[in-house]
């Protein structure tokens, strides 16, 4: 998804902060109420703004989607600068690691707007999911180059580096998906560390290895 909106958004002199104010507002109405049922008015009652000083930050509703995945996309950004100027001087374990429990951290701290993406999807226009296919696309692509660094090193074993990224980002989105369950079991320090071992055991192929390694019945 291009930049367009958001610098659309700064030429009209809205302040990034407040912008982000009102998407956690809204995507917090929109996890309680619904986004069909949730109204601009209800927004700019909980955001205490008037009506017409939230049109002056966003127009319409349908704004919203295109917003989240701005925010959203502004913190994998950061997160993949972040994690790629480690790669050259970590192992690859210790790399996936701290790429593992920092994207858990991520997705914490935008759980809401989260599970908008993930109850609305199905109603939402093309151009409104873009940045979302966009956002997952990055993140596996970062944990993939960790895990083929790591088979070339000989650290990791996994056969599919794709699909074992693949399933460690899926691993770390349920604590947004899960969270009303999991919460009840873990902190989220306790769930960040329970999805760097998963991380590691997947990228090492430990059940194939052990496949491999067992037995053959008689």
């Amino acid at each position: 998804m291009g930049d367009k909106p958001e610098k659309s958004r700064k030429k009209n002199a809205a302040p990034a902060l407040s912008v982000k104010r009102i998407a956690k507002i809204a995507a917090s109405l929109f996890f309680e109420k619904g986004y069909s049922q949730t109204t601009m008015r209800e927004i700019g009652r909980a955001c205490h703004i008037s009506p017409g000083h939230l049109y002056y930050y966003i127009k319409s509703k349908e704004e919203f989607p295109v917003l989240f995945g701005e925010i959203r996309l502004n913190d994998i950004t950061q997160w993949e600068r972040k994690v790629r100027a480690t790669m050259p001087d970590l192992k690859p374990e210790e790399c996936l690691r701290k790429a593992v429990r920092e994207y858990v951290y991520s997705i914490h701290k935008r759980r809401k707007m989260m599970l908008f993406w993930y109850s609305v999807a199905r109603y939402l226009k093309r151009e409104q999911l873009t940045g979302m296919y966009e956002i997952e696309n990055r993140v596996i692509d970062v944990f993939r180059e960790i895990i083929e660094k790591g088979r070339r090193k000989g650290e990791f074993g996994a056969s599919d580096p794709f699909l074992t990224a693949f399933h460690v980002e899926l691993v770390c989105q349920t604590w947004a998906l899960k969270r009303y369950y999991l919460y009840k079991r873990y902190t989220i320090d306790q769930f960040a560390d329970v999805c760097e071992q998963q991380a590691v055991l997947m990228a090492r192929g430990y059940p194939a290895a052990k496949r491999r390694n067992s037995p053959k019945s008689l």
